[in-house]
């Protein structure tokens, strides 16, 4: 993977998660995104996607969490805001690798329902 190609999937593993605090619901969504570093991965090995997975994920609680016990949200809308930021990232990378490592992490069901489809085989 040239250096070209490395930053444009850098720029597209850069997510938005919309935080789903409940109680800020009347001021509108909040949009927040990280930037996800591939240095040292090889998205075209089941052990480089599995890396960025785990960097994505990371990336998306840090994202869907907040240290502010007055809006802090619900353990299923939290779980439900990472769900939705690592879909987003996944779905944004089309890497088939990292398609089936979210498979393996939530199952086929989460997976169909954020528009997350497996290679065909």
């Amino acid at each position: 993977m040239n250096t070209r190609t490395k930053v444009l999937f850098a720029l597209l593993a850069s997510f938005t998660a919309g935080a789903p605090l409940a109680s800020r619901a009347t001021e509108g969504s909040v949009t927040v995104s990280r930037q996800v570093s591939l240095a040292g991965v090889d998205l075209n090995t089941p052990a480089g996607a599995r890396a960025m997975y785990v960097r994505l994920k990371s990336a998306a609680r840090s994202l869907c969490s907040t240290s502010d016990p007055l809006y802090r949200a619900p353990s299923w809308v939290y779980s439900d805001c990472v769900q939705d930021a690592l879909s987003r990232a996944i779905r944004n990378a089309h890497r088939p690798l990292i398609n089936e490592v979210f498979v393996s992490d939530y199952g086929i069901e989460a997976a169909e329902h954020f528009g997350i489809k497996l290679a065909a085989k």
